[in-house]
């Protein structure tokens, strides 16, 4: 699985390489994604807020793993052709 190649995020602009030759790399990063999906929404329960710094924060980086995800489909798909 490589997991030399993978980071796990430590601050809003961490996030993981994209590898494409990675096959699991999809895998990988749907678990990371759900993964902050969670942190996300037990952290809005604890603060009931949507605005809390910790939820805009988890919101960021979220967005940034969904923004890695969708380049590493088109890679996977530009490959296929």
């Amino acid at each position: 699985m490589g997991s030399a190649n993978r980071i796990h995020p430590t601050s809003d602009h961490e996030v993981t390489p994209i590898d494409s030759h990675c096959p699991d790399r999809v895998a990988i990063l749907t678990e990371e994604i759900d993964r902050l999906r969670k942190e996300m929404t037990d952290t809005f329960l604890q603060e009931h807020s949507f605005v809390s710094d910790s939820v805009m924060a988890l919101s960021r980086r979220l967005d940034l793993k969904i923004n890695e995800y969708m380049k590493q489909v088109q890679l996977s798909r530009e490959e296929v052709r």
